[in-house]
């Protein structure tokens, strides 16, 4: 049968074609992987812990979830902004330095800068040299988390003990929330050249504070709040105004002192309860990223094992079918001596002594490629052998040798493509099987490596399975690298059986 019709029989075959779209999808999502997602896999907190796909929140459990919000500008015009009586302040456009915007949740380095100069006078102890107020409108269920911040550069400072930028956030029952507080900042480690709570002069400092950290707790809730899991949704359980205060406080000596420093970006970020199209997992890691990315591990190892053991079995059971005599023999024994060794034992032995050494963890899935191949070589070896011994009692090979040709000729001829289609079958079919084999191990030894694939997602949903009950269940989390494994390795099943029927005329006609 001709190369063209075997393609049209191949699209005529509805689960070929059913099991190739799929394969072409996956193999789409893997090479266009950087283009499809805005977070590395790795990357923490893109949004809340255990936040839920976007799209679920047409579900009743899920509705009115925060998504990543931003809920301050950083147009300082925007902003009620009152500064000490004797000080003044500009507002201009600068260009930030690129490693100080990264915490602040704005996207560009461009942002104003707002700069107070200000006398502080003698004998007041704590002067507010810039009291600056946001009021915004939050209509969302509690988050889990929030944080904010701001940038500070002082610029010149004598006659005060220190700089203080202060953050209170009301309710809007009117309840005062105080998220900072001075006794707790001031115990961060003092560098040269700075304040006394850690601030460098002549630099830009990045301030982030998150709800959860034990100054904020401290200084909102008092020692009561340690034991708060997530303070955050008692902060914000109300859906109204809020009001974001930050003041920048000098603390005065004996005599009068003098102040000015540069503000810029200040934030109030409040992490998603619902994010992107998978959601995240319990250190709000992208899902969405993660499966994306795993689709790579899974068809780079499921393809290229299967090729390489097929080609191994090829080239063995041709050898073996062909010449006979010792070499059949010696190459059979071997062939058995394969087939009884246990697969996912060895191989769970063999993956625990690859992550013992550095070296060899780095290529943790080309060694696995490797194993797979030479694990799975003989059975294709058995069968490629049994069709070559049937082929060589055929007509037309007795008349090409009588008409003196080689053994290599026939080969080349004459055997191998009549067990072309075999190969191709076997081809697809062992692909499944690599994958499933894969996920498992990986499942396994969910720290063999820090590549995402589907099984490790597998592997730390499992390990989170019961801290997910008290986040309403993360079903987002293993349903779709689970229905992905499942998918994929189908769709190589339902090609390789239509192959099967396409080079098998017997199956074809039934």
């Amino acid at each position: 049968m001709s190369y063209k019709n075997q393609v049209k029989l191949f699209v005529k075959n509805r689960m070929g074609m059913a099991g190739a779209f799929i394969i072409v999808f996956f193999t789409l999502m893997a090479v266009f992987a950087p283009f499809l997602t805005s977070n590395p896999p790795s990357q923490t907190f893109v949004a809340g812990p255990w936040a839920v796909p976007s799209w679920a929140t047409i579900i009743p459990l899920y509705s009115n979830l925060p998504p990543n919000v931003q809920a301050v500008s950083n147009n300082f015009n925007l902003w009620k902004i009152n500064t000490y009586k004797s000080a003044n302040y500009s507002v201009q456009e600068t260009t930030l330095p690129s490693n100080t915007v990264s915490m602040t949740r704005y996207t560009t380095a461009e942002a104003q800068v707002l700069t107070v100069s200000s006398k502080v006078p003698a004998g007041m102890g704590e002067v507010s040299v810039l009291n600056m107020t946001y009021a915004f409108n939050y209509q969302y269920k509690p988050p889990y988390k929030f944080a904010f911040g701001t940038l500070i550069y002082p610029i010149k400072a004598s006659n005060i003990s220190d700089l203080y930028v202060k953050f209170t956030l009301i309710a809007p029952n009117g309840k005062v929330y105080k998220l900072t507080s001075y006794t707790y900042i001031a115990s961060s480690p003092v560098v040269i050249d700075s304040l006394d709570n850690g601030l460098k002069m002549n630099a830009w400092n990045v301030i982030y504070m998150a709800s959860d950290t034990t100054p904020v707790v401290l200084s909102a809730f008092g020692p009561s709040g340690l034991t708060l899991s997530m303070p955050s949704m008692i902060i914000l359980n109300q859906k109204g105004t809020y009001k974001l205060n930050v003041q920048v406080i000098a603390f005065e000596s004996p005599q009068q002192g003098y102040v000015k420093f540069s503000l810029a970006d200040p934030y109030f970020f409040v992490y998603g309860r619902q994010y992107g199209l998978l959601g995240t997992d319990n250190n709000g890691r992208d899902l969405w990223s993660q499966f994306v990315w795993g689709s790579r591990i899974s068809i780079e190892v499921g393809l290229l094992a299967s090729i390489f053991s097929v080609a191994l079995g090829l080239i063995i059971g041709l050898i073996a079918g062909m010449f006979g005599g010792v070499i059949e023999e010696l190459t059979m024994r071997v062939t058995d001596v394969f087939l009884v060794i246990p697969f996912l034992p060895l191989a769970i032995v063999v993956l625990f002594l690859l992550t013992q050494n550095a070296f060899l963890a780095k290529s943790l899935y080309f060694w696995l490629v490797v194993l797979f191949a030479i694990l799975s070589w003989p059975s294709i070896a058995r069968v490629i052998r049994s069709q070559v011994l049937s082929l060589k009692e055929r007509g037309y090979i007795e008349a090409s040798k009588a008409l003196g040709a080689g053994n290599w000729h026939i080969i080349r001829k004459h055997i191998i493509p009549n067990v072309m289609g075999l190969v191709y079958a076997n081809l697809a079919l062992s692909v499944p099987g690599f994958i499933l084999t894969e996920a498992a191990l990986d499942f396994l030894f969910p720290g063999a490596s820090t590549t995402p694939t589907w099984g490790r997602m597998l592997s730390k949903a499992y390990d989170h399975a019961a801290s997910a009950v008290s986040f309403q269940f993360g079903w987002w989390w293993f349903i779709f690298p689970g229905l992905a494994i499942v998918l994929l390795s189908l769709a190589f099943v339902m090609v390789g059986y239509a192959l099967d029927e396409i080079f098998n005329p017997r199956l074809r006609g039934q």
